[in-house]
């Protein structure tokens, strides 16, 4: 319908898509999801530091879970303009180790989380009767070749993420027992979160993906 002065109706705005909650990559410029993205802040002596779990107060700045991401962003001198302000010499290898370290500790929690809200199974005749529960298991780096050789077997005919990590003291320490040759996840977002963690880990390390 054409109005006065032959003018038609506005047209309606078409909303793009929404970028709330998206971040840029300082070494790629790629936009994700803040959640998929390593966080950095710059301490008062202006050193780089990864925010472990997305919580540290103050101004971020992202990466992607990519050894070449990191590598640029270091070779391009991108910090100290994400921060506006004056940062000391960052190093790659040792921003990717200290990524590493935080995606490594955000396991321990969630396999201790996880016993703690019997989410987990461990020891090997547990993991044996859960495997068509299981989203995930882990693999003390440890374990006998026997025992290793058998559990992949298990796992893979259940189609089940197998994961190597930590020895066996550690993967006991996180599930109250002096030491367990497997943890298995039997609770599916607790696996989808650990699977995606062990991603990252993977790429960074330049392993792969699973066993």
């Amino acid at each position: 319908m054409v109005g006065r002065g032959g003018r038609g109706r506005r047209k309606p705005r078409i909303a793009g898509p929404s970028t709330k909650g998206m971040r840029t990559c300082l070494g790629t410029r790629e936009r994700l999801p803040r959640e998929e993205m390593i966080r950095v802040v710059r301490d008062p002596e202006g050193r780089i530091r990864v925010d472990r779990y997305l919580k540290a107060p103050g101004r971020g700045a992202h990466l992607t879970y990519d050894r070449d991401a990191i590598e640029a962003a270091v070779k391009r001198r991108a910090f100290g303009r994400a921060f506006e302000q004056p940062v000391l010499a960052v190093d790659a290898e040792a921003l990717i180790a200290e990524v590493i370290e935080s995606i490594e500790a955000r396991i321990r929690d969630g396999l201790a989380l996880g016993r703690r809200a019997g989410l987990t199974v461990s020891g090997l005749d547990s993991v044996d009767r859960c495997f068509e529960r299981m989203g995930a298991l882990v693999l003390a780096t440890d374990a006998a070749p026997a025992t290793a050789e058998h559990l992949r077997r298990r796992a893979e005919r259940a189609g089940c993420p197998l994961w190597t990590f930590g020895d066996r003291e550690v993967l006991g320490g996180g599930q109250g027992k002096p030491a367990r040759v497997a943890v298995g996840v039997i609770d599916r977002a607790l696996a989808e979160r650990l699977n995606t963690e062990f991603e990252r880990r993977a790429r960074l390390l330049g392993t792969p993906r699973k066993d």
